[in-house]
């Protein structure tokens, strides 16, 4: 029983090994079969594959570096600056593990020399190739390769095709571009009109909210002005009769002491004649008569 399932591990072990040695195989394979040369730029580009060229400086890499700058001379710093805004290093082949690896340009930093640059490095004849084109025209520059006593021709991967067939036939290119800038303009009115309609639609949705929204604003701000209106109109009227209160006072005073100006003197005549009154009421009655006889006259 023991040596059973020892065994049976033992199988187990040599399957998974067998499965792992399979798979090393297909990603280790390919290199093996390349030249010394080739071996050192599979292990360096294979795992660049799916990275930005510009943040890994792969032109900078002097496996690639040393190679172009002689085969493109004076082309070489148009072309890697084109080749920069790609966005990945690419591979072409089922899974990826085709011998093809490249990079193509997005856009065009200097439309003045080219509009389109790519590049291609093929495994299987360790032969660079990089493509520059431009006006319709494309130039290609690769490195000499010779087997079996023939000349071997650059392969170029699918979206470098037609740019590297107009290095042959220049018309082609300017055919499509011509037929692309056409499609632009009939595209371009449609385009308008769809945005004119969907800003139209925009326009209809977002009113109705607009006006609700200023509607509510409006509250809130008659809301927030409405109790400092009445606290500006209630300070405002303390302060005026702060203002007023010490002038009625002094008017007030003013009319007093006229008033008792006025009524003094009569108030004085008052009492001087009702003192001579009392003072006539209170004398006996014959003084009186002796003060009311005629004094007799003298001879």
């Amino acid at each position: 029983m023991f040596t059973y399932v020892v065994n049976k591990c033992s199988a187990v072990r040599l399957s998974l090994l067998l499965i792992a040695a399979l798979l090393l195989s297909a990603c280790v394979a390919p290199a093996l079969l390349l030249s010394p040369q080739g071996q050192l730029m599979w292990a360096m580009i294979k795992p660049m594959v799916g990275l930005d060229p510009k943040e890994v400086n792969l032109f900078e890499q002097p496996l690639i570096k040393n190679r172009l700058e002689p085969l493109l001379g004076e082309h070489y710093q148009t072309a890697v600056s084109l080749l920069n805004t790609a966005d990945e290093i690419k591979q072409q082949g089922i899974k990826q593990q085709g011998p093809l690896f490249y990079v193509a340009s997005n856009y065009t930093p200097l439309p003045q020399l080219a509009e389109k640059a790519g590049f291609v490095w093929n495994a299987e004849t360790n032969q660079m190739a990089v493509l520059i084109s431009r006006g319709g025209a494309t130039k290609i520059f690769a490195e000499a390769v010779e087997k079996k006593a023939k000349t071997v021709l650059p392969v170029w991967p699918d979206e470098l095709v037609d740019y590297a067939q107009m290095a042959s036939n220049p018309q082609k290119l300017l055919q499509q571009q011509l037929e692309q800038q056409k499609q632009q303009l009939l595209e371009q009115p449609q385009q308008q009109l769809q945005q004119a309609i969907d800003a139209q639609k925009q326009q209809l949705i977002d009113a109705p909210k607009q006006q609700f929204k200023q509607a509510i604003d409006a509250q809130k701000q008659q809301l927030i002005e409405a109790p400092k209106q009445q606290l500006e109109q209630a300070i405002d009227a303390q302060k005026q009769q702060l203002i007023e209160a010490p002038k009625q006072q002094l008017e007030q005073a003013i009319d007093t002491q006229k008033q008792q100006l006025t009524d003094a003197p009569k108030q004085q005549l008052q009492q001087a004649i009702e003192a001579q009154q009392q003072q006539l009421s209170e004398q006996p009655e014959p003084q009186l008569k002796k003060l009311a006889a005629p004094v007799p006259k003298q001879d």
